[in-house]
């Protein structure tokens, strides 16, 4: 029994002291805590770890509206939406400087055309052309040290090193990455405390195969994606730019005018033209959709549309768009005639001008390609690169460099160094004329040195009658010119052309940036400029019908009365005013006075107006100016544009000939003006009945007045618009003819005399001024022609204002050739405003008036 309770005590101890029974105790204990552990964590403790949700904000971003077309009359086109792809990027999204540099090569291989907004050119540092102001804003914009004194230089390292790019970098690349870089940084510095993450635009209008490009190599690119835009199109281009006007990324002061409307810094805005008077129409409304945003700002999934966008409005002008583009060649043609004459002229009055001063003129005016000379290595234009190496061995095509060459050039050509020949080879070496098949080129190097000038001046004459150089290119007097053709009836603006022009296609969308600062800062013709609304001109004689129909009317004259052209007119000071012709007009009434246009029988009329009848200068002033304001001269023409009227200049008046606005002018001039220098006089009175003095009016308000004269008293204001439409084609707006009046009557006699005038200016009878230009003429015009000295040393102004036809008019006209009165081409006006009649109109069958407007939908 002892043994069986020792034997059994044994295998308990042997139990006890087994390590598998510990070890199994162990892991079981082990086992229990760790179970109560998770109930701990799991159970009690489960709120305290469960993790917070993600931040997500949403944010309300605008959906830009499809910006509204414009139409002619008869419903073509004039400014339409074409859609495309674009390249842009989300700027809350991090992308290296080597993925930025691989989008620049991969744009540029593919030969697109990548938004370059980085203000600095290279070769050497220097800001591209814009103003100190500008140039400040973007240096503190880029948060460059010292910024108003920063160089180009100074900034462009700078940026260098604060975005990290590689030092062994050439400048060329990290001009690529800085092109890029400055607009994220920009960007994300605009919403700095609340970001807004709007997109950049890299490039636009990119091909199929640039898509395909950058969607195969999307994860370089991050951030970076296609989506499709719309981008404006003026199908009618250089014949309507300064009526459309066009586009542009929207600036500062225009945001903050506009930015309660649902404007962002990204939308686009109407520069000038319709696209910004018309701003509130195109526009249309945009979209509201919501975007939800992590923590860091990055987007997370689809947008959300709270609203649709509703599209611009349609609008409908007067203007006919094959009358437009006729006027346009019109002008251009007889400006580049009268500049082929000048160089032709056989007349001992006035000299012809020489090629030398023509090349000179067209260097000047940075017509010639200088970056092309320079590139050239082979051709024509080698001999003009050699030139300038030999003097300037550093030569390069920075603005300095530019101008360097250009000095280089001219004094080259005054000194007779470089020939017309050299000239024209050298352009056609530029590509700038053409030269086909090469006889251009053999006849100006084989000819003899007696030959070269003939042949150089053979082949100017040429390329000048072909248009492959234009009177703007030239800028010689005549250059310029603007032509306004209006509906009798209803005073709706059929065509309005202002010559030279510029294409607004180049400066939409992704902007030209070379092209803008030729047409804006080199270009001395001014091709912005909308001529026949903001170009101010003496109207000259086409002025006195206004104080014809004031001296009718007031009864110091009648239709009958004869005045005797004393030559001389003295009875209102010195110095005294002359007639124009000098054997004198003899015995004459108002009609006769209109035709050949007498300046002493309206200077006799003015001054019977005050002094001449016992009343006094301001009495002579006050009644002319009167009638000046019933022919519209005191206003703008009234189109839906910004003209020149409507500029402030700080004088609150009408402005036009007064004592109240020359006191505003003198004084302008000289703030320590004489009292007596700013006095009306007897002679500004009679210099204002001449459309001088201080008369100055646009092509579009003269032609308001011709209509005035052609609806026999019934002034109708001038209109672009006809009608507005909205996106479903409901009539929003009718622009309707509404005629002003100031409260003056007229009798039927007054209009009887001078429209009886006009016809006599135009058809045989007294030796009319234009009777030469409009003899066989089918359609009879009313008409009154002008030549204007307003600058000393230049041309008089060559202007013609009429309406037609005689019996039944239909339209009114005006032209205006500043510096265009030259023996070269006498009466230039006048014959332009003959041949746009004839084209208006018809010469093949009977005269029409315009056809109504076309209410084609598109």
């Amino acid at each position: 029994m002892g043994e069986l309770l020792k034997e059994i005590g044994l295998r308990i101890y042997t139990f006890i002291t087994h390590r598998i029974l510990w070890l199994f105790l162990v892991t079981v204990v082990l086992f229990v805590v760790l179970l109560a552990q998770l109930f701990e964590l799991q159970i009690v403790m489960a709120d305290a770890f469960t993790p917070p949700p993600p931040v997500i904000n949403e944010i309300t971003l605008p959906i830009p509206a499809l910006r509204g077309t414009i139409y002619d009359r008869n419903g073509r086109p004039l400014a339409e939406n074409r859609l495309s792809f674009k390249v842009q990027m989300d700027p809350s999204v991090e992308i290296t400087n080597e993925a930025l540099l691989t989008l620049a090569h991969l744009l540029e291989n593919s030969g697109e055309d990548y938004v370059d907004s980085f203000p600095i050119s290279l070769n050497p540092f220097e800001f591209i052309p814009t103003s100190t102001h500008q140039q400040n804003r973007w240096k503190n914009d880029m948060a460059i040290p010292n910024y108003r004194e920063a160089t180009a230089e100074e900034s462009f390292l700078h940026l260098r090193q604060w975005f990290r790019i590689c030092e062994d970098m050439c400048d060329e690349d990290a001009r690529r990455i800085l092109n890029f870089r400055c607009k994220i940084f920009r960007e994300r510095l605009i919403f700095i405390e609340h970001y807004n993450p709007l997109p950049i635009t890299f490039a636009y209008n990119v091909s199929l195969e640039t898509v395909a490009a950058l969607e195969e190599r999307n994860a370089v690119f991050t951030g970076i994606y296609i989506d499709i835009q719309t981008l404006r199109e003026y199908p009618a281009g250089i014949y309507m730019s300064h009526i459309i006007g066009y586009l542009r990324r929207i600036t500062g002061e225009d945001y903050a005018a506009n930015y309660h409307l649902g404007y962002t810094h990204n939308c686009l805005f109407g520069v000038s033209g319709l696209e910004r008077s018309m701003e509130q129409y195109l526009r249309g409304t945009p979209g509201m959709q919501v975007i939800e945003v992590d923590s860091r700002g990055r987007r997370i999934g689809q947008p959300s549309i709270v609203q649709e966008a509703r599209p611009g409005d349609r609008i409908f002008l007067s203007i006919d768009l094959d009358l437009q583009i006729a006027a346009y060649y019109m002008l251009k043609d007889y400006l580049a005639q009268a500049l082929v004459n000048r160089i032709t002229l056989r007349d001992s009055r006035e000299r012809a001008i020489t090629m030398q001063e023509v090349f000179t003129s067209f260097v000047r005016g940075y017509n010639l390609d200088i970056r092309a000379v320079l590139d050239a290595e082979d051709g024509p234009a080698m001999a003009m690169q050699r030139y300038i190496l030999q003097r300037a061995p550093n030569a390069n095509t920075s603005r300095e460099g530019i101008q360097h060459i250009q000095s280089i050039i001219l004094e080259g050509i005054n000194a007779n160094r470089i020939s017309p020949a050299k000239m024209l080879l050298t352009l056609i070496g530029t590509g700038q004329i053409t030269d086909p098949d090469g006889s251009i080129e053999l006849r100006l190097t084989t000819a003899t040195r007696a030959q070269e000038a003939n042949v150089a001046r053979e082949v100017l004459i040429q390329k000048i009658q072909e248009f492959e150089i234009t009177p703007q290119q030239v800028n010689m007097d005549p250059s310029t010119g603007s032509i306004v053709i209006v509906d009798v009836h209803t005073g709706a603006v059929l065509a309005a052309v202002s010559y030279p022009s510029f294409d607004n296609n180049r400066l939409v969308n992704n902007m030209d940036v070379a092209y803008f600062n030729h047409v804006y800062i080199h270009d001395p013709t001014m091709p912005t400029l909308a001529r026949a609304f903001r170009e101010p001109r003496a109207p000259g004689s086409t002025f006195k019908m206004i104080t014809g129909v004031a001296a009718l009317e007031t009864g110091v004259i009648g239709p009958s009365t004869r005045i005797r052209d004393g030559i001389s007119f003295t009875r209102a000071g010195h110095p005294p005013l002359h007639c124009w012709f000098r054997g004198g007009h003899g015995s004459i009434n108002v009609s006769q006075a209109v035709a050949v246009s007498c300046n002493y029988f309206f200077a006799e009329a003015s001054f019977r107006l005050g002094p001449g009848t016992g009343g006094t200068s301001r009495q002579a002033i006050d009644t002319l100016n009167l009638y000046m304001m019933h022919f519209g001269l005191h206003e703008s023409s009234g189109v839906e544009l910004l003209e020149l009227f409507d500029m402030p200049i700080g004088f609150d008046g009408y402005r036009f000939s007064s004592p109240e606005f020359k006191r505003f002018v003198v004084q302008s001039a000289n703030p320590f003006a004489r009292e007596g220098d700013m006095q009306w006089f007897d002679g500004d009175t009679v210099r204002t009945a001449m459309g001088q003095g201080f008369n100055n009016y646009t092509t579009a308000q003269m032609a308001r007045a011709m209509n005035v004269f052609a609806n026999r008293g019934t002034n109708y204001p001038l209109r672009l618009v006809s009608h507005v439409e909205n996106s479903m084609g409901q009539t929003i707006r009718r622009t309707h003819a509404e005629a002003v009046c100031i409260g003056l009557e007229f009798s039927e006699s007054t209009w009887d005399a001078i429209t009886e005038g006009m016809r006599l200016t135009t058809e045989r009878g007294v030796g009319g001024t234009a009777v030469s230009v409009f003899q066989g003429f089918p359609i009879r015009v009313a008409g009154k022609t002008s030549t204007t000295q307003q600058i000393p040393g230049r041309f008089e102004h060559s202007a013609f204002g009429a309406f037609a036809p005689l019996e039944d008019p239909q339209i009114s006209i005006y032209v205006n050739i500043p510096f265009g009165s030259t023996r070269a081409l006498t009466q230039i006006s006048a014959r332009i405003a003959r041949d746009m009649i004839g084209v208006a109109l018809g010469l093949e069958h009977e005269a029409q008036p315009p056809e109504p407007i076309n209410m084609l939908r598109p």
